[in-house]
């Protein structure tokens, strides 16, 4: 315990006020400005599906805080500063909140216990999100290097890690058809009803191939992969160590799409980078619709709800949604490439 405090001081102190000041999401505004301006800048950090029910919380005309406008969603809205460097608009929800909290009282490790969520649509380095638990890059596969796109981890190693992604959080819900996908998803060959059984004519040379498009090449390099021998027995194609597996999967068969799973993180992290299909992103028991295709993606396997996270159900090509959320094995999706 004593170590992991020493940790945290020293991370405190190498962040400093303004380093971190970017996680600034328990308060804002400036004096003299009016309330308007300030709910303005507020509801324009969030997405449509927080900022309508959230509590916005700016200051009054002496610079002390006061709760502009009530809310009944679990989310706190704060304007931010435009004055000051590193202090964004935000929106959190309360687990997001209680680790803010911590973090500011320099308690050794944040004492949330459910992920929390910070969005900061507006800021001048671009829209980007959060989701505070704490991810390891060596466990997960995710990056610990900023960048401008897709999602790394900032404070890796420290208690207060949590992960960053570059963009908008969702897009508008859309639809694709695996049988009408042209175009879509050109690795992806399902048609309804074509394929009843794994393929066992496949080379493990072609097997590993397909397996090793599902994940990033940091992932792959030292995976085990999986597939099937001439009987469609499920095999070792080659071994691996860095915990990691891939599955060669099929390119024909609903819900049999190549992936690379971590087997060492929690929650764990699968890649599906060259695409998938399912019956329904809604219903894990539902084996008759017609298949959907799903772009390339990547997802974190732990439950979230969508009132309290704010991520919707509907898939959308771009940003991040929630399949099955209301069933035990309920999981986030992330589109693209982290």
């Amino acid at each position: 315990m004593r170590f992991i405090q020493l940790s945290v001081a020293v991370l405190l102190l190498q962040l400093g006020p303004i380093n971190r000041g970017y996680m600034y999401i328990d308060g804002g505004g400036a004096a003299g400005e009016s309330k308007d301006i300030q709910i303005a800048r507020a509801l324009a950090a969030g997405p449509r599906t927080v900022i309508g029910g959230a509590r916005i919380v700016g200051v009054d005309s002496k610079g002390k805080a006061v709760v502009l406008r009530e809310g009944n969603n679990g989310f706190t809205c704060q304007p931010g500063n435009p004055k000051v460097i590193d202090r964004p608009a935000s929106c959190a929800n309360e687990a997001a909140l209680q680790w803010s909290a911590d973090l500011s009282a320099g308690k050794p490790a944040p004492t949330n216990t459910v992920a929390g969520f910070v969005y900061m649509l507006s800021r001048p380095t671009g829209p980007q999100w959060m989701i505070i638990w704490p991810f390891d890059p060596k466990t997960s596969g995710l990056s610990a290097t900023p960048k401008n796109t897709g999602a790394f981890i900032r404070w890796a190693g420290t208690p207060y890690a949590h992960l960053n992604i570059m963009g908008q959080p969702f897009g508008a819900p859309v639809e694709h058809l695996a049988s009408q996908h042209d175009g879509h998803m050109p690795a992806m060959a399902v048609t309804d009803g074509s394929a009843t059984g794994t393929p066992t004519n496949e080379s493990a040379e072609v097997q590993i191939a397909r397996a090793i498009s599902a994940g990033p090449k940091h992932v792959t390099d030292g995976a085990r992969i999986n597939g099937t021998d001439a009987q469609g027995k499920p095999i070792v194609l080659r071994e691996g160590d860095n915990g990691f597996v891939c599955n060669a999967g099929s390119l024909t068969i609903v819900a049999q799409p190549p992936q690379c799973s971590s087997t060492k993180s929690k929650p764990t992290i699968t890649y599906m980078l060259a695409g998938a299909t399912q019956r329904s992103v809604t219903d894990p028991n539902d084996k008759t619709s017609p298949a959907l295709a799903i772009a390339p993606h990547w997802m974190i396997m732990m439950r979230f709800d969508p009132r309290t996270s704010g991520i919707p159900e509907a898939y959308s090509e771009t940003g991040a949604y929630l399949m099955w959320s209301e069933s035990t094995i309920g999981h986030m999706h992330i589109n693209g490439t982290p």
